[in-house]
């Protein structure tokens, strides 16, 4: 289902949950407004609080590397990456980050829609990894 209606989400504009740490997601797009075709959020990840190495089973991710240096594995390569890089990462395939330096900003979309409700979810939900399709290998 295509997108019915213009979202514009303004900078600091949509629900963001922010960790202990630091780190922070902020909602860009709920799949709820794409008709469930797309998610994204964007994430300033604190180093030390990236993810462990994981696979999505239900969507792809696409990342964008807003600011920072990182370190992306995905599979088996190591790649050191920066503002401007671009991944689009299959459902199926392992992956994480590693901050260089003190944090990073990504703009990350999930297509389908949905893991965006893991990363930010809603008041009072403590989301499963299992529910949302994800594994830690």
């Amino acid at each position: 289902m295509p997108v019915q209606q213009p979202v514009l989400t303004a900078p600091h504009g949509g629900k963001s949950v922010t960790s202990s740490g630091g780190s922070s997601v902020e909602m860009k797009v709920e799949s709820s407004q794409s008709g469930g075709d797309y998610g994204a959020v964007l994430w300033t990840v604190r180093a030390g609080e990236e993810p462990p190495l994981h696979t999505h089973s239900r969507e792809d991710e696409l990342v964008y590397v807003v600011q920072g240096q990182l370190i992306a594995r995905v599979g088996d390569a190591r790649v050191k990456v920066g503002p401007g890089a671009y991944a689009a990462l299959p459902r199926g395939v392992p992956h994480t980050i590693e901050v260089v330096g003190d944090q990073a900003t990504l703009l990350l979309s999930f297509v389908p829609g949905g893991l965006e409700r893991f990363l930010v979810p809603r008041d009072g939900e403590q989301p499963d990894p299992a529910a949302f399709g994800l594994t830690f290998p």
